[in-house]
């Protein structure tokens, strides 16, 4: 049985008297997750709820800082780096979660694993770019990639963890390290994964790679829930301590409980809107600039970010597809404003003075921002006709050439840089419904570029570009929303500007 939002109100404002049930006493936080995980593995399940957890469990090679915009030293202490070439100094004297000493060794098998053709990976294209990897001493390698980029060392920053081969070595399908051997050298270790019964990290005593990391909480239990309403109840009746992602409705609710406190934190994931300007979808008037450029200007940004963005009050209304905090971020052109007249003057301008209709594909979670940018568009007389899409078939039907007009959010935390960024928005399927060499010159150069400045400048022409032809709308931002008991304290990451991880918790 659902619950009402009566039901919601009506049952926090029982509980505003009940006892805190949180476990502090035992130092356990206990959140919900939407999608149960049998693995941890930035391999083989790179997903964001994973993440929370992988991300404290294997250390990377090297870590960029998001506040100071440079790399930083994790498992490697020294590298140098020239075109296409990257050699690394390992630290000494770090050991994995099960004791085995961290070395060469490790870095070598890992990274091999993941380049290796025959290992097969959703995101192949974050690890086939190294040719070789070669052990040079007990705490040295070197790593050559097929040609040059200068995507390769973000790459090492935020897609490659650090596995332990002597277990690896041990296992008859290394896809069960992250199931059945998910051993680090993290500020946490993992102690149960169970796809039924949730997933246990604690915390790792002899945790040596960053001396100025901590991990607050001894103990942080993740309970498979996909229900939002059990979630919510468990929440209420003591159950969970933490909640993640939840409605504008369900924290106002939460919020009058005394004993809960509602925390927005800005954050790197924004909604977007593309539309098809090749045509190959088969809309004729999307292929028209002013027709692209009125749809953009006719959505009410400010309202869609103040009424219905779960933390809002914290969202971006952003000038193009990046952030400041974005690797490589620059443009000179922004995207339009506000302007449902200008609107309806483009559209006559363009033949259309009494609108026309497009199919309008919205990734379902965020299905009242999509029926808020419909009715918009429909002030201007576009019918936008709305089509709820998962994350599978929207990628089907972006292969077919079938979309005429998108929206989905990208959470670009697991990777904010404008390589990435860029890949997702206009690299394989996406590029057809553009078709523009600007776009697909300007990556390709700055990728290859080494010259930060001169980077910035291809990178530039490309974000542009896309606000200059209306290609692509970033609607907002979406900010982190997270409901929790008041024991419960929520920090920033050390290196991750605006969004957190199992560490980013503690109690008050």
């Amino acid at each position: 049985m659902r619950m009402t939002k009566a039901a919601l109100f009506a049952g926090c404002a029982m509980l505003m008297t009940a006892p805190a049930l949180a476990q502090k006493s035992k130092d356990t936080l206990r959140f919900a997750v939407n999608n149960p995980f049998a693995v941890l593995s930035s391999y083989h399940l790179p997903t964001d709820e994973a993440a929370l957890l992988y991300r404290e469990i294997y250390d990377q090679l090297i870590a960029f800082s998001e506040y100071e915009q440079k790399i930083m030293p994790q498992l490697a202490k020294s590298w140098t780096v020239q075109p296409g070439v990257y050699e690394f100094e390992l630290k000494e004297g770090i050991t994995f979660h099960n004791g085995n000493k961290f070395d060469a060794d490790d870095v070598v098998a890992t990274l091999k694993y993941a380049a290796d053709p025959a290992t097969k990976l959703t995101f192949k294209n974050r690890y086939d770019w190294m040719k070789s990897i070669e052990k040079l001493g007990p705490y040295k390698v070197r790593i050559t990639a097929n040609e040059p980029s200068s995507a390769h060392m973000s790459l090492l920053a935020y897609r490659i963890r650090i596995w332990d081969a002597e277990t690896m070595a041990k296992l008859s399908d290394i896809e069960d390290y992250g199931r059945v051997s998910p051993v680090g050298t993290g500020i946490y270790k993992a102690v149960q994964v169970d796809k039924n019964t949730g997933t246990i990290i604690e915390r790792n005593k002899d945790y040596k790679t960053d001396p100025d990391k901590t991990a607050p909480i001894g103990r942080v239990h993740a309970i498979p829930m996909p229900d939002q309403q059990t979630q919510i109840a468990q929440f209420m009746t003591g159950g969970l301590d933490l909640l993640r992602n939840i409605t504008p409705d369900t924290a106002k609710a939460l919020a009058a409980n005394p004993n809960t406190q509602i925390t927005n934190l800005a954050s790197p994931s924004f909604f977007y809107m593309m539309l098809d300007a090749a045509g190959v979808a088969g809309n004729k008037a999307l292929t028209d600039k002013r027709v692209r450029r009125a749809i953009f200007m006719a959505i009410d940004r400010d309202s869609i970010m103040k009424y219905l963005v779960p933390g809002g009050e914290v969202a971006t209304k952003m000038d193009a597809m990046c952030f400041k905090t974005t690797i490589d971020c620059k443009y000179n052109v922004n995207a339009p404003d506000y302007d449902p007249a200008g609107a309806k003057k483009l559209l006559a301008e363009a033949g259309y003075p009494n609108g026309f209709e497009f199919e309008y594909n919205v990734f379902t979670p965020f299905m009242n921002l999509g029926q808020a940018i419909a009715g918009d568009l429909r002030k201007i007389g576009v019918i936008a006709k709305l089509q709820s899409v998962d994350l599978s078939l929207y990628r089907r039907k972006q292969g077919a050439g079938e979309l005429q007009g998108l929206s989905v959010m990208t959470p670009t935390a697991s990777h904010p840089d404008s390589w990435s960024i860029l890949g997702i928005l206009f690299g394989g399927p996406a590029f057809q419904y553009y078709n523009d060499k600007v776009i697909s010159d300007g990556i390709e150069k700055g990728e290859k570029e080494f010259d930060k400045a001169k980077r910035l400048d291809y990178y530039s022409s490309v974000f542009d570009r896309a606000n200059s032809e209306s290609y692509i709308f970033p609607v907002t931002s979406i900010p982190t929303v997270l409901a929790h008991t008041k024991e419960v304290g929520v920090g920033q990451d050390k290196y991750a500007a605006g969004d957190v991880w199992a560490a980013s918790f503690f109690w008050k």
